[in-house]
């Protein structure tokens, strides 16, 4: 005869304890690895007045002065293209900006940044000033991370190449290799500017 659910022992059920340790196991794992994630780029945000285009106003008198100024290189992406700046002083006349670009990609004719030409120019920057470490990127508001993450590879790594023309080639160069710096056993990227600052021209 069955009995009323009233009636019925619930005494005898037993609830097992839920097994974490899977779980604990993977964020143990997860959180490391994100936190060195993290330690590739050296970044650090501080709002700064850009430096002003125009001619610049040399005197041969401070020339050797006006060398050991900062660079103060800064590379505003907008929706156009690239803009290039720099010490007013260091420069006989205003950097031109370097406009978006067709190329021709897999048959097809895409309009896209032109990221051979940024590193072309910052690379050179780099040969003319080889102290400098430091590089300023900022953009526009409605620039997509994606962008921003490009113009900061190519602005701090040497690639194989000073030069390069198409985007294909650019996007299949190797970064140069130097010397072993974080102690793996294995040569390291040769950087060109490691610290990378975002900026917010006034």
């Amino acid at each position: 005869m069955a009995r009323k659910p009233s009636e019925r022992a619930h005494g005898d059920e037993k609830i097992e304890d839920l097994n974490l340790v899977p779980i604990m196991a993977i964020l143990i794992i997860l959180i490391p690895v994100l936190l060195y994630a993290f330690t590739f780029f050296e970044v650090k945000v501080q709002a700064v007045a850009a430096p002003r285009l125009g001619p610049a106003q040399k005197n041969k008198k401070k020339e050797e002065e006006d060398q050991k100024k900062p660079l103060n290189l800064t590379v505003l992406v907008t929706k156009d293209g690239f803009a290039i700046k720099q010490q007013a002083e260091l420069t006989d006349e205003p950097e031109a900006p370097i406009p978006k670009r067709t190329f021709m990609v897999g048959g097809k004719e895409i309009v896209e940044y032109d990221y051979p030409a940024l590193y072309t120019r910052i690379r050179q920057k780099k040969i003319e000033h080889p102290d400098e470490t430091t590089v300023n990127v900022g953009a526009e508001m409605d620039i997509p991370w994606q962008t921003i993450a490009r113009t900061i590879d190519a602005t701090r790594v040497v690639l194989v190449a000073d030069a390069f023309e198409e985007i294909d080639k650019y996007n299949e160069a190797k970064p140069k290799m130097g010397k072993d710096i974080d102690g793996d056993g294995a040569a390291d990227p040769v950087e060109m500017f490691p610290a990378v600052v975002f900026v917010v021209a006034e």
